[in-house]
């Protein structure tokens, strides 16, 4: 029985590897494809086009995270459906948007026939990589679960430094059209391989498909468990950091070239900050073994690492030696990668153990509101002030207002769990008088 036991035991942390493999590809040629998009809107401003900085914003930042919105929806879908069908649906989703959106004249059908649709799907591809992940690998549970959170996460920053280099070098040779078909070719055979292949029949819980909680979303005995105000300003933090993230990035092509850096330096800067920020997720493991922390604390260091390194970005950027902003360009990856790599993690020690998905479900929601709404308002500053001044302080800003929302919520948190740690005390300091007075009788 022992015998048998460790073999399917065995044959679960297998096949979670290759989920753990199938989200990680996924994330590369989807989602880095949409993180790439920065790309394309330089084409679009050589090509003259009649489209205002901040409607160029809405296709990028729509296209790289409207989905997220709706992640109560794609949730029910995978319990309802099961993840397997609903990440084959979500790949499909992705190919006919690229087809579609390739053959429009007019750019602004853009936002119907790619941001939108690919938004969503790209959204979901994300969240069922996740939350299967979670299944093969739980939090709390198994000894490898943030290095695999950290493996899958590497997935886009590695993405957008594949498909950026990949999608410059089809547009300058066919064209941006042309770039997409041909993209959604390679999207398409990658599908045919990684959906029969993604499925839950892995784990030890059932051989059939994984029985899903029948908990709904959020009980209504413990709505004020998610509204409190460790809640909310903990997603407030999650919001800003990611309207700082995208705002900068988002618009970096446009403002490098803008001062006179050349297309190819440009795009060799944007690829090294996808790189190292890769690097950096694949480091918070090792950092987390060999110097224990509680990974809450990597949130508020990463975001004032962050107002640091982009502020000295902005310095050196108008001077003689802008050609040395790419250092603090390449750090400011540290950022990012720690506010998107451990969402899932920490949203076990915000929320209730039992809540894990529930509470990853919102962070990707207020994590897609921040990536949309950031490079949104940096291109209405952009539209009023005819200058890429704008951008950077901007996302400064936003990543002040994200570090004093984090520092708030473990204030809250860690005086909680102080009062809390002087209740049991006292409980048991009376629990014993009160044994002691009963044996003096």
């Amino acid at each position: 029985m022992s015998t048998s036991f460790t073999n399917l035991d065995s044959l679960q942390h297998h096949y979670g590897v290759l989920i753990v493999l199938i989200t990680f590809l996924s994330r590369i040629i989807f989602i880095g494809f949409c993180w790439s998009y920065g790309t394309v809107i330089v084409e679009f401003k050589k090509q003259n086009s009649t489209l205002s900085d901040t409607e160029m914003s809405w296709i990028g930042s729509i296209g790289q995270s409207f989905g997220g919105i709706f992640a109560p929806i794609i949730l029910l879908c995978s319990h309802r459906f099961g993840y397997q069908l609903s990440f084959i649906v979500a790949l499909i989703i992705c190919i006919l948007s690229l087809f579609f959106s390739s053959m429009v004249q007019n750019l602004h059908w853009l936002l119907l026939t790619y941001s939108f649709p690919y938004g969503f799907a790209n959204a979901a591809i994300f969240i069922l990589g996740t939350l299967v992940c979670g299944l093969y690998f739980p939090v709390g549970q198994h000894p490898k679960h943030i290095l695999v959170m950290c493996i899958i996460s590497t997935g886009f920053p590695i993405g957008y430094h594949i498909m950026s280099a990949y999608m410059f070098s089809e547009i300058e040779e066919h064209g941006w059209q042309s770039m997409k078909r041909r993209v959604a070719l390679i999207e398409l055979l990658v599908a045919c391989v990684l959906g029969p292949l993604f499925t839950t029949k892995g784990l030890l819980n059932s051989p059939q498909e994984y029985q899903y909680p029948t908990a709904p979303l959020i009980p209504g005995t413990n709505k004020k468990i998610y509204y409190s105000k460790p809640i909310i300003y903990w997603m407030m933090g999650i919001f800003t950091a990611m309207c700082a993230v995208n705002n900068f990035l988002l618009h970096l092509h446009s403002h490098l070239e803008h001062l006179l850096i050349s297309p190819a330096r440009a795009d060799l800067w944007f690829r090294l900050h996808g790189l190292f920020d890769a690097v950096f997720r694949l480091s918070i493991p090792f950092l987390i073994r060999f110097y224990p922390i509680d990974i809450i604390y990597l949130f508020p260091a990463s975001v004032f690492t962050g107002l640091i390194v982009l502020t000295l970005t902005f310095s050196l950027l108008y001077t003689s030696l802008n050609a040395l902003a790419i250092f603090p360009i390449i750090l400011f990856s540290f950022t990012s990668a720690v506010v998107t790599a451990l969402q899932y993690t920490v949203s076990n020690r915000i929320f209730e153990e039992d809540r894990t998905e529930q509470g990853y479900v919102y962070h990707v929601i207020v994590t897609s509101l921040g990536t949309t709404v950031g490079p949104v308002i940096g291109g209405l500053l952009l539209d009023m002030t005819g200058s890429y001044k704008s951008i950077i302080p901007t996302s400064i800003f936003f990543l002040f207002v994200s570090f004093i929302s984090f520092g708030s919520t473990i204030l809250i948190l860690n005086k909680k769990k102080a009062n809390e740690l002087e209740e049991s005390q006292t409980a048991s300091i009376h629990q014993h008088d009160n044994a002691a007075y009963g044996s003096s009788y």
